[in-house]
């Protein structure tokens, strides 16, 4: 198995590392972000703007925070991420452009199936995020698999239909 890094960023171009110095050097890994890292882009205006309007103006960090926290395949920090409020607000924007970032790395799903179907965690494998784009909190009648993947920082049992279930890595987050 290939190790888990957790002081750099695959990126298109290369690989970014967390002390700061980039190497336009491709190295085989799990995640391999499909953006590139171009040190010398300017600020996202219309990002910043966009989160302006759907965001306070103090939970704009954390959903920054947030964003980073997904880049790494790491799940020390033991969170999750809900945004709450009404339809046709701009929350689905914010799955897709991680969708752009993350490409492959990324599942859209529901929870409520992570939750429930025994086989829908083997699908979270070597992922960085799993996006529900339409969580109904009053589905969730149990949690207790969703705050085991949250807080894992280890190997789980993982079951594919037809197959002797396995141990294996997941650092995803929601």
């Amino acid at each position: 198995p290939l190790p888990i890094e957790t002081d750099c960023i695959h990126v298109a171009n290369g690989t970014y590392f967390l002390d700061g110095h980039f190497e336009p050097v491709k190295e085989f890994c799990h995640n391999r972000l499909p953006a590139a890292y171009l040190p010398e882009t300017g600020r996202p205006v219309q990002w910043l703007r966009f989160l302006d309007d759907l965001l306070e103006a103090e939970d704009i960090p954390a959903l920054q925070e947030f964003f980073g926290y997904a880049l790494l395949p790491v799940t020390k920090a033991q969170k999750m991420l809900i945004l709450i409020g009404k339809g046709s607000e701009g929350k689905s924007r914010v799955g897709l452009v991680l969708r752009s970032l993350l490409g492959e790395n990324m599942n859209t799903g529901s929870i409520q199936k992570v939750e429930t179907d025994r086989f829908a965690r083997a699908d979270l494998g070597y992922k960085l995020l799993m996006v529900d784009d339409d969580l109904k909190m009053e589905a969730l009648s149990q949690t207790h698999h969703l705050k085991n993947l949250v807080t894992l920082e280890d190997r789980i049992d993982i079951e594919r239909k037809g197959l002797q279930s396995t141990q294996g890595v997941l650092y995803v987050r929601f």
